[in-house]
């Protein structure tokens, strides 16, 4: 197995289309890291009221930027990996990285839910919203979704 899967990564490293399509996936995953970074230090939170809702914009933002580097790296690693002659990764850790990355794009969402499941709630009950609430609670169910 271990010759035909150095084979294998002796074919892609000399197929110029495939680095050049891991390049581009790596770059597109990571060049967003950097613009979510920007775009938070330049704008912060200054348009959203609530202190519930900022924690958990906070929380969305800290999601999008792990689960960006974490397939930039995937993405980059690859292109290590086929610039070498036989350069196998254990898949454990291709696994774990994919895994958290997909985990976190999908707590991702699920913080955008509560946003919304928190606006929804205060809304409809707006004085029991502003009596109840507190920056605990945001922090708690920001740490369930993830």
């Amino acid at each position: 197995m271990y010759e035909a899967e150095c084979a294998v990564i002796h074919d892609l490293s000399t197929s110029v289309e495939y680095q050049i399509i891991v390049a581009t996936r790596g770059i597109l995953f990571l060049v967003p890291v950097f613009r979510i970074i920007s775009q938070w230090k330049e704008f912060g939170f200054r348009f959203l009221v609530h202190d519930n809702t900022k924690i958990l914009f906070c929380f969305y933002y800290a999601l999008s930027i792990f689960h960006s580097f974490v397939f930039g790296i995937v993405y980059l690693l690859e292109l290590v990996r086929i610039r070498y002659e036989c350069l196998l990764i254990d898949f454990r850790y291709l696994l774990l990285t994919k895994c958290s990355g997909i985990s976190s794009v999908f707590s991702a969402h699920h913080v955008i839910l509560i946003i919304s499941f928190e606006r929804l709630y205060s809304s409809i009950f707006p004085a029991h919203f502003e009596r109840n609430s507190s920056r605990s609670l945001a922090i708690y169910l920001a740490l369930t979704a993830v």
